[in-house]
């Protein structure tokens, strides 16, 4: 048994050996954290304190990336080269004849190898401190800041060492090390990507829990993206760290970790150290040399990597033949050729690549059940229709409408199960048709005239919910949300904007009305024939020249198609138009030309759309009109036919960051018209944001 001071100095005599890794790390992070931080401070002549404070912050502390890809990046060096003894036989040989227990070894190892992290580490935050000091800006608060993030980095390294040590103990080669841990870090997200194009492609119905507004694999992927990214792998649980929790707080350098990532990036590195000890006590000195430490492991691994790859080639196929028979035939060859291709980097030989057949067969069989599970939908799940008998109530949504729905505390409901919950009616008659329509399109792909995406609940006497979502005939659609409209209680629920009052719209930050170019003409020429009769003042010629610019370069902006020629033109018209004005000594604002702003849109295409934002008065007054015309409309709300759109956005912090709702207007929205005619007319347009 190895005594404390034995350990201690066989760590400190291992230590001295690692001089060079220790010199390297020690390198490296003098250029990540003193002078990334020094360099900013020296080459600024003139730098005031809060600027100063500024650079401290941005280059040093919490949530500095560059400084934490380093920290994952040296824990993998670490293990690799540290724990390369273990490739080794003759060293092996050598180590184990020391008398030494195994497991004592390998802490002996891992010690050492975590000290040629934590003395550079350190010791470049300290000089990190030291600069700031020098400067004048180093506080208490910063220097605690520091010392904290000095133990999250070291806790981040030994995740990243430990890992990386396990799966140097899992194989016999440095190469096929380093395969494994590119392996782990990536198998679960691209395997469950696998699985989301599967059923994006396969099964277009199926409406995952916790979907929001996104459409098809990528929305299945961001639902699931902090269980199947943040906690695939230890690696990616550094990267993607993210504090969390109702303690969490904002530092001067970034946020504090919360205590429940501490205790994680605790527990990890101690539950994989305890792995490897075990894997330690169990692995032969044998496998040294070999790809794979545990001969067990091979098929295993080889199973798994071809089975995702052979789905991967299957949608491929599909999306450009769409032949059931070829997608088979690419399926299996490609999934035979995984297998062959894993053999002959175990073996290096050739000729011993088919040497599993076994491995083979599993292989096609699970690779082609699980693809024609999704293939054929053997499922049901694009076709499942229930008895209209087995149901208690309905509820249905447009997939992509824009317009947001709150909870009593006014955060914005993302869950789009959620939401299909609160739509819930009992008139399962209405809704029916439209399911029963969503899954014949499904099986017959067949689609003339014009179709919406919908988003259906169905709840089952018996308690069960299901969720779907279908392309559905416009017109079918439309004939029910009508008949649904007519229920003055469920339109209120639908749109949420019927139930804002007083005090709900004291939250509003701005609203910005898009409407088309011919629109906003009529109402200046309203405008106009209304100041012929002395009811309106005209805007001089330079606020008026000023704001159809600036609204111009705008329409440009938000048209891309046509945003570079219409862009360069305005600008080539006003440096003439000031040169012009600087020759003849003219002023614009005396020249006696008043001009319509619009009559400097006539550069703009036909059918363009044009934005402006309301002043809070003129915003409330056009809230208030468009409920009332809401609710006295059929209660349809759709792009086709639609005038235009208003988006609200709300002030910030209330909300998450994606807060804004837009609404649809209409033409014969008799009240909201008439109050963008008398906003357009009073001039209560915020020329500020108009400006951008």
């Amino acid at each position: 048994m190895t005594s404390r001071i034995s350990f201690f100095k066989l760590t400190i005599n291992e230590w001295k050996k690692l001089g060079w890794l220790t010199a390297l790390q020690a390198l490296l992070f003098a250029m990540v954290i003193p002078l990334r931080l020094l360099l900013p401070l020296a080459l600024e002549k003139k730098v005031k304190a809060r600027s100063i404070i500024d650079v401290l912050c941005e280059n040093v502390g919490f949530d500095k990336t560059l400084t934490t890809v380093t920290i994952v990046a040296m824990g993998i060096l670490c293990a690799l080269a540290v724990f390369s003894y273990l490739h080794s036989r003759k060293r092996l040989d050598f180590y184990y004849s020391l008398g030494l227990r195994r497991e004592a070894l390998f802490l002996v190892k891992y010690t050492a190898g975590t000290l040629t992290f934590v003395i550079p580490f350190l010791a470049n935050q300290a000089l990190a401190v030291l600069v700031g000091a020098l400067y004048g800006v180093m506080s208490a608060t910063v220097v605690q800041e520091m010392a904290s993030a000095s133990l999250l980095g070291i806790l981040f390294f030994l995740t990243s060492y430990s890992a990386a040590a396990v799966a140097v103990l899992l194989t016999g080669k440095t190469l096929t090390s380093v395969l494994a841990i590119g392996t782990l870090s990536v198998y679960l997200p691209m395997v469950w990507l696998v699985v989301c194009g599967c059923q994006q492609i396969f099964l277009p119905t199926l409406l995952p829990d916790g979907v929001t507004y996104l459409g098809g694999a990528y929305r299945l992927y961001l639902t699931s993206r902090r269980l199947m990214l943040e906690r695939s792998s230890p690696w990616i649980m550094i990267l993607a760290w993210s504090p969390d929790g109702a303690a969490v707080r904002q530092g001067l350098t970034g946020m504090w970790p919360d205590l429940g990532s501490i205790c994680l990036f605790l527990v990890l590195p101690a539950a994989m150290t305890a792995l490897c000890l075990a894997l330690c006590r169990v692995r032969k000195t044998e496998a040294a040399g070999k790809a794979l430490a545990f001969a067990w492991t091979e098929g295993l691994i080889k199973i798994m990597l071809a089975v995702p790859a052979a789905l991967f080639v299957g949608m491929a196929v599909y999306e450009e033949l769409d032949s059931v028979a070829w997608e088979i035939c690419f399926v299996a060859a490609f999934g035979a050729l995984g297998c062959v291709i894993m053999e002959f980097i175990y073996r290096w030989d050739i000729r011993q690549a088919l040497a599993h057949k076994w491995h083979i067969a599993v292989t096609l069989a699970l690779s082609l059940a699980i693809f024609l599970l999704f293939r054929l939908d053997l499922a049901g799940i694009n076709t499942y229709l229930p008895e209209k008998e087995e149901l208690a109530a309905m509820s249905v949504r447009r997939s992509y409408s824009d317009f947001c729905y709150y909870d009593d505390e006014g955060k914005r409901t993302k869950n789009e199960q959620d939401i299909l919950r609160l739509l819930e009616t009992d008139k399962v008659d209405l809704i029916y048709p439209l399911a029963e329509d969503g899954v014949r399109n499904v099986q017959e792909s067949n689609f003339d005239g014009y179709y919406v995406s919908l988003n259906v609940e169905y709840r089952l006497k018996s308690g069960r919910m299901v969720f779907r979502s279908y392309t559905v005939n416009s017109d079918l659609y439309k004939k029910a949300q009508r008949e649904l409209m007519k229920d003055e209680e469920y339109r209120k629920r639908y749109y949420p904007i019927l139930n804002w009052d007083d005090e709900r719209l004291e939250q509003i930050e701005d609203i910005w009305v898009l409407l088309p170019q011919e629109l906003w003409e009529m109402f200046a020429q309203e405008n106009s024939a209304d100041s012929s009769d002395g009811k309106a003042g005209v805007t001089s010629y330079d606020e008026k020249m000023t704001d159809g610019l600036t609204t111009e370069i705008k329409t440009a902006a938000d048209h891309p198609d046509i945003s570079g020629e219409l862009a360069e033109d305005v600008m080539d018209g006003q440096d003439s138009e000031m040169e012009s004005d600087s020759d003849t000594g003219q002023d614009a604002e005396t020249d006696g030309w008043e001009y319509s702003e619009w009559e400097y849109a006539e550069y703009s295409a036909s059918g363009v759309m044009t934005g402006m934002t309301l002043s809070e008065e003129a915003g409330r007054r056009l809230i208030r009109a468009y409920q009332e015309d809401l609710a006295e409309s059929d209660g349809l709300l759709t792009d086709v036919g639609s005038e235009g759109s208003m988006s609200i956005e709300w002030k910030r912090g209330l909300n998450d960051p994606y807060n804004v709702d837009r609404y649809l207007l209409r033409k014969d929205f008799t009240r909201t018209m008439e109050v963008l005619r008398e906003a357009y007319a009073e001039g209560t347009m915020n020329e500020k944001d108009m400006r951008g």
